[in-house]
């Protein structure tokens, strides 16, 4: 995951692509989280993507279909 995170990261700073990575590591933030906890989630805009660890290309189609 941490691999993951770093080339998504990279990937977006690359891009000029904001992004934010929120690390959950109590309930209370669990609890506070605007959908089911999954230990990982993608949101775009503020809308709820997907529950899978992506890579690049997916970040791309998520890019895509929001266009």
């Amino acid at each position: 995951i941490p691999q993951y995170i770093e080339r998504i990261g990279d990937y977006c700073k690359t891009n000029h692509i904001p992004v934010s990575f929120i690390r959950v590591d109590s309930l209370r933030k669990a609890k506070d989280l605007p959908c089911v906890f999954n230990n990982w989630g993608i949101f775009y805009n503020g809308i709820f993507e997907t529950v899978n660890l992506t890579d690049t290309a997916g970040i791309q189609r998520i890019l895509k279909k929001n266009a």
